[in-house]
């Protein structure tokens, strides 16, 4: 060590202990160095900022990987069977969806907007250019109705900390229900006097329309709460929050279509199912997520993907089994129920919530159906001159409904701060998901009746209509004003708080 310093010599280490070279090291008296600051900028520029075909390359492989294998499952498929030529109805079914995805990520790429709203218009010129009506499909589209909810139920349920709902069950309940419940009401009152609607479908209609869509805002919830000062868990909060809210429309639309659709011998039955529902839901999937606690075996080999087969298959038979028999909506409340269940059970033995192969499942299944279910539901909506006044109409039990929602909303978070209170009630605007999962299911049972509620298509098609509208008013407007003001409404340098408490 003394001879290298006698020698005035280092080593300098290159790639992580690969090379060792030998440099001599001049003193002061040597040089006098000079400092270009002008030229160490520029190198530290080049170095920062990659060049366009760099930055772009990963992407566009990853597309083209994409279409690469889309034209060979389409290869595959028109090879086997009949109707996947370009003149086949399945062929259409599926090209539909396959732009409706891509105008989706164009439309978030350049302007950051969710890619529901170009999937949702997708299907709706679709349509009014005559390519494509769901309608000559209701098979199809019945089956995938069946799969819409479990995925995006069981998704976002994976997220919900129990414990954190435990400890905060009360402003989570507030929230969660009583928002919901005024606007189905206000909703209810509004189409029966303003569009003639029977108060039953009025309430079917209310059920899905009071339906907050959490995932178009969780992203920008996520991004602005981990640089918030307080102690609100603001992720969880609306999380959940909005997680009671969704049960609640699944539920009582399941139980109000039933109502209307299903055909009981007993009376007595009809109203037991319609109390029971939700509690007979939350029932099921509390044990079938509890078993997941017991099985697959932890020394499993296969354990995870067993642990995603378990919670997924289990969710679809479950809310098919309960369609089958009659008890609508109890699926969707039972998937909620299991997988949060499951996803605290997991959590113990080291998964952690919403960070996990089942989570990463389901956001990839999900990926992949919802350009699906927007453009499906978008083919159902036909525009012409007879709509005008029922969309007018709705335009103002539109702005109606949201304020009394809004208003509800914020005071309903007694606990937190008034700009706090505000950005709950900007989470709390979009309209999206459950609409257009739900939305076409009244015309399909309507349709397939043979005739015995063929009265009742109007009632059904204003559904869709009112619906519809609600997405394309509501969902850019909250999704901007919670991603645009979340850093100022809840980014504060205040100290002190009462907010919710951290789990």
């Amino acid at each position: 060590m003394e001879s290298m310093y006698s020698n005035r010599q280092m080593l300098t280490i290159i790639d992580t202990d690969v090379y060792i070279t030998t440099e001599e090291v001049k003193t002061p008296s040597d040089v006098i160095p000079t400092i270009n600051i002008d030229s160490i900028k520029k190198e530290e520029r080049k170095k920062k900022t990659p060049s366009w075909l760099k930055s772009t390359l990963p992407a566009t492989l990853h597309y083209v990987t994409l279409v690469i294998l889309g034209l060979c499952v389409w290869g595959v498929l028109w090879c086997s069977w009949d109707g996947w030529g370009i003149h086949g109805k399945w062929f259409r079914i599926t090209i539909v969806g396959v732009v409706a995805w891509g105008s989706g990520q164009i439309l978030q790429e350049v302007t950051t907007l969710p890619p529901l709203l170009a999937a949702l218009l997708t299907g709706i010129i679709a349509r009014n250019l005559g390519f494509l009506d769901m309608r000559h499909h209701i098979e199809i589209d019945v089956f995938l109705r069946k799969i819409y909810p479990v995925i995006i139920l069981g998704k976002g349920s994976l997220a919900w900390n129990v414990h954190y709902m435990k400890r905060n069950w009360r402003q989570i309940i507030l929230l969660g229900t009583i928002p919901w419940t005024t606007e189905v009401v206000v909703l209810a009152v509004c189409v029966h006097y303003f569009l003639g609607f029977p108060w039953l479908w009025g309430i079917l209609l209310g059920s899905v329309y009071a339906s907050v869509s959490c995932p178009v805002t969780m992203p920008s919830v996520i991004k602005h709460g981990k640089m918030a000062c307080g102690k609100v868990e603001w992720a969880q909060f609306i999380c959940t929050a909005g997680g009671i809210d969704t049960a609640l429309s699944v539920g009582v639309y399941g139980i109000v279509y039933s109502y209307i659709f299903v055909t009981e011998d007993s009376d007595i039955y009809r109203y037991v199912k319609v109390a029971l529902t939700l509690f007979v839901g939350a029932a099921l999937g509390i044990i079938w997520g509890s078993l997941t606690k017991l099985v697959p075996s932890s020394k499993d080999y296969y354990i995870t993907e067993l642990r995603v087969l378990f919670v997924l298959i289990g969710g679809l038979f479950g809310n098919m089994i309960t369609g089958t028999i009659g008890w609508g909506g109890t699926g969707g409340v039972a998937v909620l129920a299991c997988n949060a269940t499951a996803a605290m059970h997991w959590a113990k033995k080291g998964w952690k919530l919403n960070e996990n192969p089942a989570s990463t499942a389901y956001r990839v299944i999900w990926s992949a159906l919802e350009p699906l279910v927007f453009a499906y539901t978008g083919t159902y909506f036909v525009i012409h001159e007879d709509i005008v006044n029922t969309m007018l109409v709705g335009l103002g039990i539109l702005f109606v409904c949201l304020t009394i929602r809004l208003v509800v909303a914020f005071l309903m978070c007694r606990n937190l701060k008034f700009k706090e209170k505000l950005f709950v009630c900007c989470t709390w605007v979009p309209k999206s998901v459950v609409e257009a999962v739900l939305g076409p299911l009244a015309i399909n049972a309507v349709l397939m009746s043979q005739g015995s509620h063929a009265h009742e298509l109007s009632y059904a098609e204003d559904i869709l209509r009112l619906l519809v509208q609600a997405i394309i008013i509501t969902t850019p407007i909250g999704f901007l004003l919670t991603d645009k003001l979340g850093q100022w409404l809840i980014r504060t340098e205040s100290k002190t708080s009462n907010e919710l408490g951290s789990s």
